[in-house]
């Protein structure tokens, strides 16, 4: 009478074994639908900068780290040298370039190096700020805190690669409206990914970045 009950409660337990085992690989195959379904939500974002009509800014911000950016906000600084000097009235100011999260060992000479020719022309280094502390995008927020309200920055152009756009703006937006002297952000998104944004599934890099950087931006918008 033993034995039977003790094989009865191993097919017991190889059986529940099984049937959980099954509903793990449901709730994970249904958990890689749902993201990948929902993904492209990270896309749904609209610039407040079309890249041609400036506003005046005291800084362009650009995030480090994404394909592209840096030479992108070379760029659109030097947009903004030639409209300054072509119309004073228009452009009061040349805007600080503004590098966030570069990383310790950066210097001028390996940042001027992604500038077009061009740019390097007339872009100084005293024209340039690189940080070199954060980390992050959360990080990256509260670094420049520090430095606009050093320089008394109340208007910035936030640069960073299209996909991470939207979570970036979010979490500037959370981080910044806490400070005494709000700033006000203007977005202009970077879009030199190896992978096109409107065809990212088609692309195996693009579906890495942007499953990615979804299930951030669920994080950030639901716990952060």
């Amino acid at each position: 009478m033993i034995r039977p009950q003790k094989k009865s409660k191993l097919q017991f337990f190889r059986q529940l074994a099984k049937y959980l085992g099954v509903i793990g690989l449901s709730a994970i195959f249904l958990f890689t639908a749902g993201t990948y379904l929902f993904s492209g939500e990270i896309y749904d974002y609209q610039d407040s900068v079309d890249g041609t009509h400036l506003p005046v800014v005291d800084a362009i911000v650009c995030l480090a780290g994404g394909r592209g950016r840096i030479a992108a906000a070379g760029d659109v600084w030097y947009h903004y040298w030639e409209v300054a000097h072509e119309d004073p009235d228009l452009m009061p100011k040349v805007p600080v370039l503004y590098f966030s999260g570069m990383g310790r060992q950066t210097n001028w000479v390996q940042l001027s190096k992604q500038f077009r020719r061009g740019v390097t022309q007339v872009l100084r280094p005293e024209g340039v700020i690189i940080e070199k502390e954060s980390s992050n995008t959360d990080t990256n927020a509260r670094w420049l805190v520090r430095f606009a309200q050093e320089n008394h920055w109340r208007r910035i152009l936030l640069m960073t690669s299209s996909y991470h756009m939207k979570r970036a703006r979010f979490m500037f937006d959370r981080v910044l409206k806490y400070q005494e002297n709000p700033i006000e952000v203007e977005t202009l998104s970077v879009y030199q990914e190896p992978f096109a944004t409107d065809e990212w599934r088609s692309d195996l890099n693009g579906i890495r970045v942007t499953l990615i950087e979804y299930l951030k931006w669920v994080y950030y918008k639901s716990f952060w």
